[in-house]
């Protein structure tokens, strides 16, 4: 007896607002847990498969493999009902669905890095999506696979879709992307950063009515995790916490403030961490008599050579408003500390070797190695936040800094350390600043155990005056 049909149907809310919005060529759905983003991303697949046969490719991305057994799971649920005759393929991992026309395929793959993405290039694909997109670093392999997304038949409303929640590493690329523009959701995206139509449909837990009634006491044990920032983003899908960041203590109403022309008394310095392919971040701080750090404008900028590089600092601090002199022209930073990779050297001819230093030096900006201690140069920093000692000039000067800086996630290997596949750029830039601002305490002297021995009160006055100096 041949199974009936039972097409997979969009829930209210989110669902549905997704399935009827074929036309939207990258879309993302995500906000709290257990709104069905799985099952969505399989039933949209699954909405054109009659129509266009095996014309109909798609192919869904989890970052690494052991992931991938949700996605599968969820898609025996939804096509092995919707098109009986459906198999799934284990050795080749792809599900393979019967059509009068012919068997439509749909993927499933991990794709781990960047570099993975290449493996794709010349594949087509007339539906694309990514599970998670949050727990990606960054959007460059999601980018690359756009490539992918085109049909040699003329298929219509060939699209992208993705999901995620708040928190995970690439949590501020999805955000930057997709959520910052309408926070809400719900309304078309059109600007230069892609050269296709997007949207962000945000999702809730109680679109989800079937989980719900199977479960009616998943809300509770959401709100039962403990971490406020964690049920925030969890339970409402919020997408300004800071879900696992390494900098607890930072709040952004209280680290950024209004910028304010610098005293040419205070001291300007500079710290760098260096990227060519990856972002160099350059920032100019300097120190108030109160010892209070501040970042005053920041340089951000990847896919650029050590002269190019040089080059742009040059110019944003000849041009920087904060540190003009009266007799024209920007200050120039007394020191600047870099990383110390920035020293290696790269043979260009039999003759001549070079490094990135020595680009920098040729264009006047002479750099001091950075101490990469850094899980002494993270403490540090989490030591002026909670002392409230470091602030950032707000607006666009420092627009990098202030966007990565709250969400930078833990390792979860070593929680002394952030997540290095994260945009740790500016963090990296701001820890060498960090072990450069302040001068270490001087040793106390060895305590006199002579029980014979007293000092005097001229000793104590001495000794915290002295105290007071290395303070």
């Amino acid at each position: 007896m041949i199974a009936k049909p039972q097409p997979w149907q969009p829930q209210p809310g989110m669902q549905e607002m997704t399935i009827r919005a074929p036309f939207i060529p990258e879309l993302f759905v995500g906000g709290s847990r257990g709104p069905g983003k799985t099952s969505l991303l399989i039933g949209d697949f699954a909405a054109d498969v009659a129509e266009y046969g095996p014309a109909w490719r798609g192919i869904i991305f989890r970052k690494t493999y052991p992931e991938l057994d949700e996605v599968v799971e969820e898609g025996r649920k939804i096509l092995f009902k919707a098109f009986p005759g459906t198999e799934y393929k284990v050795g080749v991992h792809e599900f393979r669905i019967p059509h009068p026309e012919g068997t439509v395929t749909l993927r499933l793959r991990h794709m781990e890095t960047e570099a993975d993405a290449e493996h794709y290039q010349g594949h087509e694909y007339t539906h694309i999506a990514f599970d998670e997109l949050t727990n990606w670093p960054d959007l460059k392999a999601y980018h690359k696979l756009k490539a992918c997304l085109r049909s040699s038949v003329g298929v219509k409303n060939m699209r992208i879709r993705a999901s995620g929640n708040p928190g995970g590493v690439g949590h501020q690329a999805v955000k930057r992307y997709f959520i910052d523009p309408f926070p809400a959701g719900g309304q078309m995206i059109r600007d230069g950063a892609s050269a296709m139509d997007r949207m962000f449909i945000k999702g809730n837990i109680t679109d989800n009515k079937i989980l719900l009634d199977r479960d009616p006491g998943y809300i509770e044990r959401l709100k039962s995790v403990g971490d406020p920032e964690l049920v925030r983003a969890w339970l409402e899908g919020d997408w300004e916490v800071a879900v696992g960041s390494f900098f607890s203590n930072w709040r952004t109403h209280e680290v950024a403030i209004p910028p304010f022309e610098i005293p040419e008394g205070w001291p300007l310095f500079g710290a760098l961490d260096y990227g060519e392919a990856a972002p160099s971040n350059f920032a100019l701080h300097t120190i108030d008599y109160d010892n209070n750090l501040y970042q005053i404008s920041e340089y951000h900028r990847g896919g650029a050579a050590a002269s190019s590089h040089a080059y742009e600092i040059n110019k944003m601090i000849e041009s920087c408003p904060f540190t003009q002199l009266k007799s024209g022209g920007g200050r120039k930073p007394g020191s600047i500390w870099a990383d110390p990779s920035m020293w290696a050297k790269r043979r260009l001819t039999e003759v001549v070797n070079h490094s990135p230093a020595d680009v920098f030096a040729e264009n006047g900006l002479y750099l001091s190695k950075g101490n990469n201690d850094r899980i002494t140069g993270w403490r540090v920093l989490n030591d002026l936040l909670e002392r409230k000692k470091f602030f950032v000039f707000s607006g666009e000067w420092n627009r990098n800094t202030l966007e990565t800086l709250p969400n930078l996630p833990r390792d979860k290997n070593n929680p002394e350390d952030v997540d290095t596949r994260s945009d740790d750029h500016a963090g990296d830039r701001l820890r060498y600043a960090c072990m450069h601002a302040y001068r270490p305490a001087r040793p106390a002297p060895a305590a006199n155990r002579d029980p014979f021995f007293g000092g005097n009160v001229l000793e104590e006055l001495d000794r915290a005056e002295e105290e007071q100096v290395y303070a």
